[in-house]
This record gives C-alpha cells, sequence and structure tokens, in this order.
C-alpha cells in the first residue's frame, strides 16, 4: 500500500491529468457526445479539477492554498483558450464556476479525509 502512495506523492501523475484535460478542453465539441442530462457537463468539469487537486496536493502537501489558486487560474484559463480556439469552443463563465468548485471540494476532500488517511499509514 505505501509503495502505490509513494506512486501518488510524485508530481508526474498529476502533470500527467493536467495535459489530459488540457486536451480534452480542446476537443472540438461537435467530437464530443452530448450530455445525457442537463449540466451534465459541470458534473464533468468540477470531476476533473477535484481529480486535479487531489492529485496535487498529495504530491505537494504543504502548498495546499497555492494549488487552489492555481486550480481556479488553470480552470480560468481554458475557459480562455477555449474561446481563443478556430472551431466550435467557447468561454463559459458555468465551466470556469465548476472547475473552481471542483478545486475547492477537492481540496476539502484532500484537506479532511485523505491527509488523516495518510497520517494513519506513517
Amino acid at each position: 500500500m505505501k509503495a502505490l502512495i509513494n506512486i501518488f506523492k510524485t508530481p508526474w501523475l498529476a502533470w500527467i491529468w493536467t495535459i489530459l484535460i488540457l486536451i480534452a478542453c480542446t476537443w472540438p465539441g461537435k467530437d464530443i457526445p452530448s450530455a445525457p442530462v442537463a449540466g451534465f457537463d459541470k458534473i464533468v468539469h468540477a470531476g476533473l479539477f477535484i481529480v486535479w487537486i487531489v492529485l496535487w496536493m498529495v504530491a505537494y502537501p504543504r502548498k495546499g492554498k497555492q494549488l487552489v489558486f492555481l486550480g481556479m487560474a488553470y480552470g480560468l484559463a481554458l475557459e480562455v483558450y477555449q474561446q481563443l480556439l478556430p472551431f466550435d469552443r467557447t468561454f463559459d463563465w458555468w465551466d470556469a464556476v465548476a472547475d473552481a468548485t471542483g478545486v475547492l471540494v477537492g481540496y476539502v476532500i484532500t484537506s479532511l479525509i485523505l491527509n488523516r488517511y495518510l497520517q494513519r499509514l506513517y
């Protein structure tokens, strides 16, 4: 179990996830399947950023506030980036809000639950 935890403590997995989010947000909208329910894309945005902050917080547990700021800035920057793309992607404030919400939820999950669990392992 400790070996698995140590894999997550290195930032390479967080970097891969960061790049995968960028790729997903660059993908042309017409190629993305339609949402099964209204607002589903906001749940996806929040979920992506929950995982993002958890991976970064495990790699850098003492950098929580900076990572929260970076996560929110990354989500907002992705929305600006999507507006600049030459195909059917656009800036959406609600996506940025969902990203920020995901960062905050992931931060709370990591701070309250995951860190306490990791402390018991060591």
